[in-house]
């Protein structure tokens, strides 16, 4: 309705596509974002971090507690996975980190996992660890990194007063001796990060924590609450792509026909040309958003994730009281949810195979599995020798290119040569000769033909934009076509 009431103000076309015309987003710059989360077993609290993951997008996701899941190398949609086994039935970690980012793996170890990744040119080590209780952490892997920077965070079960804590414990003495010796700094968060206790045991350790942030989350069903660590380290560059409503998009055009219909009767060929490329890009933009090319893919439908939270809860029910009757629930709740989240994969699926046997997306499909092959460019050859120096390649390639493109030499004492001059000045000379009419026909016919290619010329229109035109619109193109095959001259002006 919008569009309409702007169509119908009295403004004029050019000034309308000014208005319409939108600008690409500059990629906002963001501080790094993670996640720690001991997920007391991920086999039984993937919905919980799938929701996470989709509610608040961390560039770097720490999970603890993991478990027998280690073993599964369970997947998350837009994020890549390491992983590293522990000691126990609840030990081990894993590292997800969004796909545009680029790490690599430095160091493992029970319990222990270190990735190394670039972020404004500087290295920074990132870690994840878990300390079993009763145990002390493994101050002999990290000490490696007492002069490097570094953030490790993860579920220490170590308790101290010094953060938050309101006893000690053995872990939490020598971890803080180990900060005083070394002159690292703990990340802590100002809530309780275990439900069990009043006990801040789920933190990070660095060598600098100024301008750190952090914020318990009240979600999951794990015994440990998730927690959010906002670092002032670390841009990441978002990108974003164009979603346009190209249905929008063709009803407007079917809306306007008649004035582009009447427009171009009263028109040179050459202004319409320029005013209807001009709007065509214009519109688009206007039926257009830009979406963020790093956004996460929508979670698990919400009565899924319901029932994967009921189980979870019968599950927890049944260890604090096993009865036969909670045995049952549980059992059962179980089973419906497997028969629910294989029918949304199974559907989830057969989708994606349809859309792969639909016409030539096969092809999007596999194209990028097939990677083109280009020879390393070595040099260019001249006569025997091989030249490799970069002002010399420009100079040779100048000068061919120069003398290609200059007016032929020729050889006046050469009759053939005198012959194809004349001829060729005939035909500079000749004045310009109208072209026969074509039929609206032949238009559609080519319509067809060509491709939908998406590059886009100096005022923004595209192949693929001209083939989104409603099928009225090719009476246009064929009396715009016909005006300038009459005039002869549209590609000298």
């Amino acid at each position: 309705m919008e569009m309409i009431n702007e169509w119908n103000s009295r403004k004029s076309i050019s000034s309308l596509c000014n208005e319409w015309k939108k600008e690409r987003p500059q990629f906002p710059k963001q501080n790094l974002l993670f996640l720690l989360y001991n997920v007391e077993g991920l086999n039984t609290h993937v919905a919980d971090v799938d929701l996470l993951l989709s509610n608040y997008q961390p560039h770097i996701c720490i999970l603890t507690g993991v478990g027998a899941a280690i073993r599964k190398q369970i997947k998350f949609p837009n994020y890549h996975a390491i992983s590293q086994p522990g000691t126990n039935s609840f030990g081990g970690v894993i590292i997800l980190y969004q796909f545009h980012i680029e790490c690599k793996v430095v160091e493992k170890d029970l319990n222990f996992l270190m990735i190394k990744l670039t972020s404004n040119h500087d290295d920074i080590h990132i870690g994840a660890i878990y300390v079993p209780p009763n145990s002390l952490p493994p101050f002999q892997l990290l000490s490696k990194y007492q002069n490097k920077s570094f953030y490790i965070f993860g579920d220490f079960n170590a308790k101290h007063i010094n953060w938050g804590c309101k006893m000690n414990n053995t872990s939490g003495v020598h971890l803080l001796n180990w900060f005083e010796s070394t002159g690292n700094e703990i990340i802590a968060p100002t809530k309780p990060t275990s439900k069990r206790s009043d006990a801040i045991i789920d933190f990070g350790i660095t060598h600098d924590a100024k301008g750190w942030n952090t914020e318990v989350l009240t979600e999951g069903t794990s015994d440990h609450f998730p927690i959010l660590f906002q670092s002032p380290i670390g841009k990441i560059e978002d990108a974003y792509f164009t979603k346009t409503n190209w249905k929008l998009f063709k009803f407007f055009l079917l809306l306007v026909h008649e004035y582009w219909m009447s427009l171009i009767y009263n028109l040179d060929e050459q202004t319409f040309f320029s005013l209807f490329s001009s709007f065509l890009s214009s519109l688009r933009d206007k039926c257009s958003i830009y979406e963020n090319a790093t956004k996460y893919r929508a979670p698990w439908p919400p009565e899924l994730v319901l029932l994967a939270r009921s189980v979870n809860k019968a599950k927890r029910s049944y260890r604090r009281n096993k009865t036969d009757t909670k045995l049952q629930y549980y059992l059962s709740l179980k089973e419906i949810f497997i028969d629910q989240r294989t029918k949304f994969l199974y559907e989830k699926r057969e989708q994606k195979v349809k859309w792969i046997a639909h016409g030539h997306n096969l092809w999007k499909f596999a194209k990028p599995s097939f990677h083109v092959y280009s020879p390393q460019f070595k040099g260019i050859k001249n006569g025997s020798e091989i030249i490799t120096e970069n002002t010399k390649i420009v100079e040779i390639l100048a000068n061919y290119f120069e003398k290609h493109f200059h007016e032929p030499e020729y050889d006046k004492s050469n009759s053939e040569h005198l012959l194809a001059i004349e001829r060729f000045n005939q035909i500079e000379y000749t004045p310009n000769m109208p072209l026969e009419p074509i039929t609206m026909n032949e238009v559609q016919l080519e319509w067809k033909k060509f491709k939908p290619k998406k590059s886009s010329d100096s005022v923004g229109t595209s192949a693929f934009i001209l083939k989104q035109l409603p099928e009225q619109y090719l009476g246009i193109i064929t009396v715009l076509f016909n005006k300038c095959a009459t005039k002869g001259n549209f590609f000298e002006e």
